[in-house]
């Protein structure tokens, strides 16, 4: 039995300047998740700890930040845990090592690094083979282009940092295709770049992006995960899940056309957390004469998450017998005419910032208050 910890993307040292003062906060964040992968892979007595690139956010970490990671490599190699990693594209230095690789290795001798040649590594009492390979950020080439198809041992391993295909999303030179997984005959494909976990392949060819293990973006769902992969038999490797962030993300739906504004927050509310990230969108259809007041909302909830981001897509609802009530004379009904007939003509991305528009417009017409 292969018993591996594969984990990507921790992007240490990200400064997340949109988060303002709650920076700092998230960046300790993201320590603490290296902090508990370190103390999952000794708890369940990982044979390998796999790194798929994007340790570091940049190709030169701070020295505080390689200070953090040498003294969890320390843990593990004490532990008699072997590590491998490979650059991201993110913390890829000029040799095509990972950002401060000369003091990480001289801080844990044993730790293996991939650089931008292809390198295999046998561990012999696992009777497994480890390749890898750092991806070269512009070349145009699959980071898996040239790698043997044979194995030189009963289990084989793969570990490198890249884009996968996806029709219509993720195209173009040098993305991996499904197939070349296959056809590399590996036992499990560790997989770094996206930030979610996600299954590419599943057995025998098993190819897994880890994921970031802690919230990176606001609207990341599937990030928070480190890979407990086992393989019991060559082409039977077993991956699952385990849960290590501490932020979550979440999103809320709310139909404006079945609750009033108290019935909205009380539905934000419900969910409110602080370690959430909450996208809460607004739809349904609403008369004219009704107005979204969103930004209030969110003013008045936002300290209960830690983000709290709410989106009106609502729609107008305008019929003939309303718009017979408006007289074309008027200002009022020569703007809700206009705005109708520019929604009508707008493409769909643009649609709900022009009823946004339109419901503040009417407000403002009738002399009411509308809160920016």
């Amino acid at each position: 039995m292969i018993r591996l910890l594969h984990l990507a993307d921790l992007h240490l040292g990200r400064p997340f300047q949109m988060l303002g003062e709650k920076g700092a906060g998230q960046r300790r964040a993201l320590e603490a998740t290296l902090v508990r992968a370190v103390d999952l892979a000794i708890e369940q007595r990982i044979d390998l700890v796999l790194i798929a690139g994007d340790l570091f956010d940049s190709p030169k970490p701070s020295p505080s930040t390689v200070d953090l990671v040498t003294r969890e490599l320390r843990r593990l190699d004490d532990a008699r845990i072997r590590i491998a990693l490979v650059a991201g594209n993110h913390d890829v230095g000029e040799d095509g090592y990972i950002g401060g690789w000369d003091r990480l290795r001289g801080a844990t001798p044993n730790l293996i690094g991939f650089g931008r040649n292809i390198e295999a590594h046998t561990f012999q009492d696992l009777d497994l083979v480890l390749i890898g390979r750092s991806p070269e950020p512009g070349s145009g080439t699959s980071p898996l282009t040239g790698w043997p198809q044979s194995r030189a041992a009963r289990f084989a391993i793969g570990l490198t940092h890249g884009s996968s295909y996806r029709a219509g999303v993720v195209e173009g030179a040098g993305v991996i295709h499904p197939q070349e997984i296959r056809d590399l005959g590996l036992d499990y494909l560790a997989l770094g770049d996206w930030h979610s976990a996600l299954e590419i392949l599943g057995p025998p060819q098993a190819a897994w992006y880890a994921g970031s293990p802690e919230l990176l973006a606001y609207d990341q769902e599937g990030a928070g995960h480190v890979l407990l992969v086992e393989i019991p038999a060559p082409g039977q490797a077993r991956v699952t899940p385990q849960r290590i962030g501490r932020r979550r993300y979440r999103r809320l739906e709310v139909d404006a056309a079945t609750t009033d504004e108290q019935g909205m927050r009380r539905a934000i509310q419900a969910a409110a957390d602080p370690d959430t990230v909450c996208d809460v969108v607004v739809s349904g259809l609403v008369p004219v004469s009704r107005i979204i007041n969103t930004r209030s909302i969110e003013d008045e909830l936002t300290e209960r998450f830690f983000r709290l981001r709410i989106t009106n897509r609502t729609q107008v609802w305008l019929d003939d017998e309303q718009m017979a009530q408006l007289a074309e004379d008027t200002v009022l009904g020569h703007f809700v005419r206009l705005m109708h007939s520019r929604i009508a003509e707008a493409p769909e991305p643009r649609r709900p910032v022009l009823e946004e528009a339109l419901q503040m417009g009417v407000a403002l017409l009738q002399g009411r208050e509308v809160l920016s």
